[in-house]
């Protein structure tokens, strides 16, 4: 119910856009990380064709020490490229390069609320353009060591929600229909919560919600749009508590989370 009527979801079913079909490559991929690598590995080259929204995948890849998927992404990738160039020529290539300064101006150019990012946020508030680069990178490069440390014992489903949340927050390129992933991030956190028998808490509840409306809240333009990344930096943080205070539980005998493990081995 939650994934129909969630505003993500809306905005797709309006736009016919690409969110889904990105979602279910990305999830699919970290789904068969540990049980089907090569099935993982393939999902995850597919999921290239929106590149923008797998910054952090060759990161969380690398941290998790899931080789085979990370090389079978690769050659995926690869086969892509190849085959493209022998349908369309290898000319092709030259000219997307030369493109992609001009997409990038084009992207500048969209209206502000259809973009969830960080530098959308901060272009909103006029933050000045050369302040907004940096900021960004800033912003990426910290959510690229945060899913490091995530992924060092593996792939989990904690960690798999941080590296859906931190995308949106990571790239300055991302509209309102690419936030099923986001819708995803929500679910899992839940499903965490209900693996261990631990309850949300109020503020964990409001976090969750105001992270569901961000198309909503994106979309206007007067005062909500201000902080439409406050939810998105919320929502990272409670998970990434959430994974290392479950990994310290771990540690402890007879913790609820210990017994949820073993029940779940």
């Amino acid at each position: 119910m939650l994934i129909i009527f969630s505003p993500a979801t809306l905005q797709n079913f309006f736009t016919g856009q690409t969110g889904f079909l990105s979602a279910g490559l990305i999830l699919g991929g970290f789904r068969f990380v540990a049980t089907r690598p090569v099935l993982s590995g393939t999902l995850f080259g597919l999921a290239s064709f929106k590149p923008t929204l797998g910054i952090l995948i060759p990161i969380a890849l690398v941290s998790a020490r899931a080789w085979r998927s990370l090389v079978v992404a690769v050659v995926t990738v690869a086969i892509l490229v190849i085959g493209s160039s022998l349908v369309f020529g290898w000319s092709i290539w030259p000219i997307w390069l030369a493109k992609l300064p001009t997409h990038a101006e084009w992207v500048k150019a969209v209206a502000d609320k259809f973009k969830p990012t960080i530098t959308a946020n901060l272009a909103f508030l006029g933050v000045p353009s050369t302040l907004i680069q940096i900021a960004q990178i800033c912003v990426a490069v910290l959510v690229a060591f945060i899913i490091w440390a995530c992924f060092r014992r593996g792939v989990t489903i904690l960690a798999t929600a941080a590296l859906l949340v931190g995308t949106i927050l990571a790239t300055p390129y991302a509209f309102v229909y690419d936030l099923p992933i986001l819708t995803n991030a929500v679910l899992m956190f839940i499903r965490h919560k209900d693996q261990t028998n631990r309850s949300l808490t109020i503020p964990e509840a409001a976090i969750l919600l105001l992270s569901l409306v961000i198309p909503h809240i994106t979309m206007e333009t007067w005062r909500p749009a201000m902080f439409r990344s406050v939810p998105l930096l919320l929502l990272l943080g409670i998970i990434v508590r959430d994974l290392f205070q479950f990994r310290r539980d771990l540690k402890e005998p007879g913790s609820v989370a210990v017994q949820m493990e073993v029940r779940a081995r």
